[in-house]
Formats: structure tokens, sequence, C-alpha cells
């Protein structure tokens, strides 16, 4: 949205503020026992949510009204690519949304669209995240690209410390289903990224990553992170968001609950005990299966050998590379 009278963000937050207790007054829009649903706002990223077409119409309408009134102007076009205002319809059903009666703002037919960004992140009619589940996984491996060629000369640990610095931030992930497919792809892009760092097959075992790249991986690093997100929302200030996370964390149709419950079911423990803590301590991507725990430590010391740390006489590189692709593989 743009503004036209404002010219601080304290007094856009005032506009603002009127703006959101006059929808509250007209009572349309999302509610949520008895808590007004219908308007989020962080700064000039604005979101209206509507149970139907009508209502949203009528929340449109509210909003042009505001508008005209305190000299206030959206951005709208009949082009999608240049209008900043669109219309996405959330369903697990298919839909034609041509055969939809268009909301109108200002006499302008507002867009449909089946994905819009909001936040950095881009939310689908599906409700997938399908899209920015891929794109997030681009950017981390474009990352660790980037640091692989910068510090081409770094040691293997040095590396694995800079992916975790730099590549694993993956903003928006706590609102994926982080046991996906999808998602999945990204923890594969992980498993690749050791094996590069290490020099180790494409078809080493999984349960190697670990222990040989002696830190968490990306599965336990969003399933802590995911675990304090919700654990900030039980505790937020704001009365909506405490009772939408009391809400989902118990319906097992949505995908926090069904988060945290493969979480726990992957730590071994209680749903009611997990924290970050008992994620990071006790969630393992891959076991290591008991008659194969020998292999770790021989593997480390072949590789030391391979980075020339150790010598073992008798045995040159080709004859380690090959011994490292067959304790990796077989």
């Amino acid at each position: 949205m743009k503004q036209g009278a404002v010219s601080s963000p304290i007094l856009f937050c005032i506009y603002m503020n009127k703006w959101i207790l006059r929808l509250r007054v007209y009572s349309t829009g999302c509610q949520l026992g008895g808590v007004f649903m219908g308007i989020f706002v962080y700064a000039d990223d604005i979101i209206l949510l509507a149970p139907s077409r009508n209502g949203l119409q009528n929340m449109v309408n509210v909003c042009e009204q505001f508008a005209n009134l305190f000299s206030m102007k959206f951005s709208t076009n009949n082009v999608v690519e240049k209008s900043k205002t669109k219309c996405i319809i959330f369903t697990k059903y298919p839909i034609d949304t041509v055969n939809i009666l268009p909301i109108y703002l200002d006499g302008v037919p507002l867009p449909y669209v089946d994905h819009v960004k909001h936040l950095g992140c881009t939310l689908q009619t599906d409700n997938s995240f399908t899209r920015d589940i891929n794109q997030k996984r681009g950017q981390f491996i474009a990352k660790i690209h980037s640091l692989n060629q910068e510090f081409y000369f770094a040691e293997s640990s040095v590396l694995i410390k800079l992916y975790n610095l730099y590549a694993t931030s993956i903003y928006g992930s706590n609102l994926w289903n982080l046991f996906s497919n999808n998602v999945f792809r990204i923890y594969s892009s992980w498993n690749t990224a050791v094996r590069i760092v290490f020099k180790l097959p494409n078809t080493c075992h999984r349960y190697f990553i670990e222990p040989l790249s002696q830190s968490s991986h990306l599965m336990t690093m969003l399933c802590s992170r995911f675990v304090s997100f919700i654990s900030s929302l039980e505790n937020s200030s704001k009365i909506c968001i405490r009772l939408l996370i009391n809400l989902l964390k118990f319906d097992q149709r949505s995908v926090t609950a069904k988060n945290l419950r493969n979480i726990a079911d992957k730590c071994n423990k209680d749903l009611n005990v997990i924290d970050k803590y008992i994620v990071q301590n006790c969630m393992i991507f891959q076991e290591i299966p008991v008659d194969e725990e020998w292999r770790i430590p021989f593997l480390n010391e072949l590789i030391s050998a391979k980075n020339n740390k150790i010598v073992i006489d008798g045995i040159d590189q080709a004859e380690l590379d090959d011994i490292i692709n067959f304790i990796c593989t077989t």
C-alpha cells in the first residue's frame, strides 16, 4: 500500500491503528473465539482475511472509505505484475478464479493469484509452501557454493562451521511441514554439502553425515527453531496469537500439530516435554546401525590420512580413495 500524507513510521502506525479499529468495529472478516483476526499488519505489508467473497468486499469497501478520508492510496492496476494489491483464495480443492466475481477497489478489479509474497514468504492457494521451499532450497545451495568457492582452502571442520553460520537460517521454515518430501530435499542438499566437504562419494550412507561433520543435522536445526518458535507464540502478549497457537497445536489436521508430533516421535520423547534442548540432544537424522558403528572411527582415520594429517605406511592416495569408497558405500 502507498500512503500519501503519511511521512514517518510513527504516523503510519497511528493511521494503521485507526484503520484496524474501524475494521474491528464493522466486524467483517475472520473471527475466532470472538477475537477479530481479519487484518494482520507488519509495517506496510498488510493482509486482510475473510471467510467469503462478500465479506472481503465489505472489508475492502471500509478500507476504500478510510483511504479517501485520510488521503491515502492503494496500489491497484489491471496488470497483475503491476498491482501490489492482490487476492488469493486458500483452499485444498482446485478452483477456477475466472468464474469468481472479482473484488473491486477504487473501481478497479483486483487480480486473483495462486501465490503471493508476504513478509518474505511465498503463500500458495493450497497452503503447501512448495514454491517457498524450492526458493529457499535454491538460496541454500547458492550460499553453500559461494562459501565453497570463497573458502576453498579451509579445512572441512571450518567449512561446516561456516555453513552453520551463513547458510542454515532458512527464513520462513517455521511455516513448513518439516517432514514433507519437499523439505527432505533440503535435508538431502545438506547431506550432499557434507559429502563434498569431506570428499566422499555421493552414495555414501546418510548415517555418516552427523558423526563426520560433528554438527547437528539441518533437520535438527530447523526442528529446534520450530519448537522455540511455538514457545514464543504461546508466550506472546497478543491474545489472538496465543489463541491461534493453542488451537493449532492440538488440531492434528494442522501443520503445527503434525510437526510437533513428528518431532516428539523422532526424539522418542513425550510431546509435553519437548523443548529446543531436547531436540538438539536427542534428534538424529539417520541412526547408525549397531553393527556398523566401527566404520566411523575407521573412516575418520582414513580421511585424516587423505588430508595428510596422519601417515599410514604402505597406502597411497589412490588406495585410500578406494578404501574410503568401500567403507562409505557397502
